[in-house]
């Protein structure tokens, strides 16, 4: 996993979004590119603002309408995607 660069962006209606962690995930010799949200407040909708959650939304939105591969996952922290991985939810 890697820290993204706050150049990296998704334009989305509201305004740039730039999510806070890029993980690629190996298994059986394949890879998953994953963007990964650290949401600091945890994993509630009521624990985040309302532009982010917002902002969130349309990050999902743009890599489902895309279909390239890449996922995007909410995670309060690494245990949490991983357990979404490795449950094949995602």
């Amino acid at each position: 996993y890697a820290k993204l660069p706050s150049w990296f962006r998704i334009d989305t209606p509201l305004g740039p979004y730039n999510p806070d962690w890029a993980l690629v995930w190996e298994e059986n010799g394949k890879q998953r590119l994953y963007f990964v949200v650290e949401t600091k407040g945890g994993m509630f909708e009521d624990s985040i603002k309302a532009t982010e959650l917002a902002k969130i939304k349309c990050g999902k939105e743009h890599f489902n309408a895309i279909d390239n591969g890449v996922g995007f996952e909410l995670a309060d922290r690494f245990a949490t995607l991983e357990g979404k991985i490795l449950a094949n939810e995602i």
